[in-house]
């Protein structure tokens, strides 16, 4: 009999009472009330023999800061430690704004993050009163081939609103041979007693940031999924954990049409002064690209299980490393948080609060190799989300990832190349070792 137990809801924080900003486009400044589908938050309660363990996920481009203190206030007096708490955000650009340090890309409506706090608060009442469930983990994994690698060296001259003039450099362009990982992981949780699903967590590595239109509220594909997965298994919580996708994003490809002359020169004069830009998609092209990744992902969830197991142990870690010790210059007042989830030898999750390149999931596993026959899942966006997270390799190189996006989220200065990779992994490797020693003491 399993010795982990879970408890489970979800609650629709689709703002439809008044238009609010959106985050993720600094140029989208006006408040929005369309809605192209609903957004919602997710959560799954895990416990174990003397540990607990609160995982949300929320369909917003991140918690934040004002959000993540409100929510830990409040879950506090229900009882729940800090290190209980894992707040993961799915990155969707089309969602409100949360986070003051990050205004430019949409300033908070204070009204709704007060509201949402609530909203997690009775959701979380809720769940505690139920009856645990005894849970039994299947976990499948599949191929998408959905996303694309975004950093391309471009050995011409080009010119940046965010990067200015400059003879070579890193473009934010399609980089079909750049490093990205297409492996799509499905949690599904089932009641031990009838067999029947509670609960679905589901990983993969892209960024969910191109929805079109750009102008209403949406989940993104992580929505799309949801709502496939649920025709066929219930309206049960389906959860997505994004990965380390901070140079990856969707690869949509435009059906073809008739280019006029026109727009054929304008092309090759963007490509001259900015370097070979990504296509601009229809809605018709997203919805193509959007239910294809969703049909695809449902066809993985119904494929036999890589690994089946009754979880009998919870491990739960923490640690937190300043940013001033790998950033030199103006930073916003968050350190770099991890937090580490491990269910027997059989499952781990590793959780960063930054968008970290897809290439720390080798730093990582290199620095601390998993157990043999783990199934490891690396995901972003965690609680208070300070800015990108680049690897010593690209902090020379520089690039959107490294210094454009910096003015967004409360940056000016550099990163420093030679502190970068200690700092994360000793960080990584402190979460992990806290998490073992949880552990112990629980036995």
């Amino acid at each position: 009999m399993s010795k982990i137990v879970a408890r489970v809801g979800r609650r629709d924080i689709t703002p439809r009472d008044r238009p609010v900003r959106l985050a993720g486009h600094p140029s989208r400044t006006a408040p929005i009330a369309d809605i192209l589908d609903a957004i919602e938050v997710g959560a799954i309660l895990f416990e174990g023999p003397g540990r607990r363990v609160l995982l949300l996920s929320f369909d917003l481009l991140q918690v934040g800061t004002e959000l993540q203190d409100l929510i830990i206030g409040k879950l506090t007096k229900r009882g729940f430690g800090r290190d209980e708490i894992v707040l993961q955000a799915t990155h969707t650009h089309s969602a409100p704004a949360t986070d003051k340090a990050c205004a430019p890309l949409g300033i908070p409506d204070e009204q709704y993050v007060a509201e949402l706090g609530d909203v997690v608060d009775d959701l979380v009442r809720q769940i505690l009163g139920q009856e645990p469930t005894q849970v039994a983990f299947e976990i499948i994994e599949g191929p998408l081939r959905h996303s694309i690698n975004r950093r391309r060296y471009w050995p011409f001259p080009t010119i940046g609103r965010m990067h200015g003039f400059n003879l070579t450099s890193i473009a934010f362009s399609p980089n079909p041979k750049g490093p990205k990982n297409e492996l799509a992981t499905v949690v599904l949780m089932r009641d031990l007693r009838d067999d029947q699903p509670i609960a679905l967590l589901w990983h993969y590595t892209c960024h969910p940031t191109a929805v079109i239109p750009t102008n209403a509220i949406s989940a993104d594909f992580p929505g799309k999924v949801r709502e496939r997965l649920r025709e066929r298994l219930g309206p049960i919580p389906c959860l997505f954990l994004t990965g380390f996708c901070g140079n990856i994003r969707p690869n949509i490809v435009p059906a073809p049409r008739a280019i006029p002359l026109r727009e054929r020169l304008q092309q090759l004069a963007r490509i001259a002064f900015f370097g070979n830009l990504f296509p601009s998609p229809s809605a018709d092209d997203w919805r193509r690209w959007s239910e294809s990744l969703a049909s695809e992902l449902d066809e993985i969830a119904q494929q036999p299980a890589a690994r089946t197991f009754n979880p009998q142990q919870l491990r739960i870690g923490s640690a937190s490393v300043p940013l001033s010790t790998f950033f030199h210059g103006k930073a916003p007042a968050k350190p770099l948080c991890v937090q580490v989830l491990g269910f027997d030898d059989a499952l781990e999750i590793v959780a960063i609060s930054a968008e970290p390149s897809v290439e720390w999931e080798a730093e990582i596993g290199n620095a601390l190799p998993k157990p043999p026959g783990c199934i490891r899942l690396h995901a972003g966006y965690l609680g208070s989300l300070c800015g990108y997270l680049p690897t010593t390799a690209q902090v020379p190189e520089g690039g959107y990832e490294v210094e454009g996006f910096q003015s967004l989220f409360g940056f000016a200065g550099h990163f420093d190349a030679g502190q970068i990779g200690p700092a994360v992994l000793s960080c990584v490797q402190r979460a992990f070792e806290a998490a073992r020693t949880s552990l112990r003491r629980a036995g």
